[in-house]
């Protein structure tokens, strides 16, 4: 995985130009509803805004002719004094009901906000907050316009100056980000800067959204941190106490704006990565996962522990669902064993509102995963005919016990062929091109080491009519692992587990010490479950 889902969407989700075509007078350049403004460098933030597309040391102004979304429509390039652009929060708010008026959603001027916490619910009381809210007005969807603060409680008089914004440009597919910090407004860049470099490199939001997408850790349900099957104290007391939040949504309608965002600028992912003609970065997000998710064990809220391990925790998804039966007492045993807990940034355990200390999570058993953006972008590539689904299905069985950080499998990339071109003049791929991808890695593996990843896809590749095999292979490894005494297994489980949570832990987008527990096991960088027996090798 290359270097990395600052703030979580660089925000507190952690969310994230081929040709600019003119708009037509129907849906405006940003969808605001009607006509976008005169996109020229005047406007009230006119020489007011620095550009920090290279990274956090840039200078220069940014050229706000070249922005087509609607904050840049609507704030940015607005009619007004000069001197009058935005430095908070509450000033970019005031400045678009101004000029953002038409149509807006609901109550308090289209804005909705969902509130994410770490700590609230597990403390079961009102503590710190980060917020993502959308302001729908015009014809746009919710994913065209986000901000995020940090740094709040349900007792806050004010809300902060400091805000992060992700906008959507229609025409050019792409999201572009924004700050104000401390004053001064800040361009990022835009999803397409991000996709043509190395994570982490240029603008400080790559770090967390690699190829500019929106990164909601805990994607899917029960929305872990964030308000969906259950309510977060103080979230209520929070949002209702500030106009500029407007009405409160929750994980679950979040969940929806980030899909449908992401899939917004999914062509131009493709269409970006492949033009660069070369194949390793066109498929690292295949065999080397770029982002993560997070999912849960337990449906339960409260911590209650899992009956039963999920098959995700231990194998992706993509080729089986499985689980493995444990027990909640075995479960509650083993985290108990490993002096598993909660902690603050500080390292001191989290303590509930009876002082108890902290043990799990509000959802247990959390475990990362592959992001559902990577996996988008692969099922993308096989509809575009870049690769097809045995490949990917070989790829992913490869290490097979390592859904996640596989130093083995993403070695594998170094063997992707050099082809000399990857799409035609139209953007469509070259004939066979899966066919020339498949002979060239095939090629490239041959007289590799028995028993190596390498030789482990040769084998893999040699078939294209193995994915019942591949299926076989972890229903078979399911089954090793729910034939072993359940306290062993359920210890191997939690040492692997623990490894691939200190692994994301690097990553800047686990910047949050609660997010995941934290515990006391020692365990190898390589430890990982073996496929045919279920035990730990280490």
């Amino acid at each position: 995985m290359r270097s990395t889902v600052t703030a979580s969407i660089c925000l507190a989700l952690c969310l994230s130009p081929i040709a600019c075509g003119e708009s037509s007078d129907d849906d405006g350049a940003g969808g605001a509803g009607g006509k976008g403004d005169n996109l020229t460098d005047k406007g009230i933030c006119a020489g007011a805004v620095i550009d920090k597309r290279t990274g956090d040391d840039g200078t220069e102004l940014a050229d706000l002719s070249e922005l087509a979304d609607v904050f840049a429509q609507k704030v940015l390039q607005a009619e007004g004094d000069e001197g009058t652009c935005p430095t908070t929060y509450g000033e970019i708010m005031a400045k678009l009901r101004e000029t953002d008026k038409e149509n807006c959603e609901g109550v308090r001027d289209g804005l909705r906000t969902a509130v994410v916490s770490e700590t609230a619910q597990v403390m079961g009381k009102a503590d710190t907050y980060r917020t993502v809210t959308t302001r729908q007005c015009g014809d746009r969807e919710p994913h065209e316009l986000l901000f995020s603060l940090f740094g709040l409680r349900s007792t806050t008089k004010g809300l902060p100056g400091n805000v992060e914004v992700i906008a959507f440009d229609r025409t050019n597919a792409v999201f572009n980000y924004y700050a104000i910090e401390d004053g001064e407004m800040h361009f990022f860049g835009n999803s397409a800067d991000y996709m043509k470099i190395a994570q982490g490199e240029g603008a400080r939001c790559n770090e967390c959204h690699p190829n500019g997408a929106l990164n909601m850790k805990e994607l899917a349900a029960p929305w872990v941190h964030w308000e969906g099957d259950t309510t977060t104290p103080g979230a209520d007391t929070l949002v209702d106490g500030h106009d500029d939040l407007g009405s409160k949504t929750d994980g679950i309608e979040l969940e929806g704006i980030v899909d449908r965002g992401n899939d917004a600028i999914l062509a131009t992912r493709t269409k970006t990565l492949l033009a660069t003609n070369d194949l390793k970065q066109v498929l690292r997000p295949l065999f080397c996962a770029e982002q993560l998710n997070l999912e849960e064990g337990s449906s339960s809220a409260g911590g209650g522990a899992p009956s039963s391990i999920p098959g995700g925790a231990l194998v992706d998804s993509r080729i089986t669902f499985g689980s493995v039966s444990v027990g909640a007492d075995v479960y509650t045993a083993a985290i108990k064993a490993a002096k598993q807990k909660v902690v603050d940034g500080s390292g001191a355990q989290l303590k509930d509102k009876s002082g108890k200390g902290v043990v799990d999570t509000h959802f247990a058993f959390v475990f990362p995963v592959v992001s559902r953006e990577d996996q988008s972008y692969v099922d993308k590539l096989v509809e575009l005919k870049v690769i097809d689904e045995d490949f990917k299905n070989d790829v992913l069985a490869v290490d097979m016990t390592r859904p996640v950080f596989s130093a083995d499998r993403c070695r594998l990339l170094e063997s992707a062929p050099s082809i000399a071109k990857l799409t035609t003049s139209t953007g469509k791929a070259v004939k066979s091109l899966p066919k020339k991808i498949r002979d060239g890695f095939v090629a490239a593996l041959a007289g590799a080491t028995e028993g190596s990843a390498e030789a482990q896809l040769a084998g893999f590749l040699a078939n294209t009519s193995d994915a019942d095999a591949h299926v076989k292979a972890a229903d078979d490894f399911f089954a090793a692992c729910e034939a072993r005494p359940k306290a062993e297994f359920m210890a191997d489980a939690l040492k692997v587990v623990s490894l691939r949570r200190n692994q994301a832990r690097e990553l800047p987008v686990m910047e949050f010490a609660p997010t995941m527990p934290m515990d006391s096991l020692q365990v190898g960088d390589d430890a990982h479950l073996d496929a045919a027996t279920c035990t730990l090798v280490e």
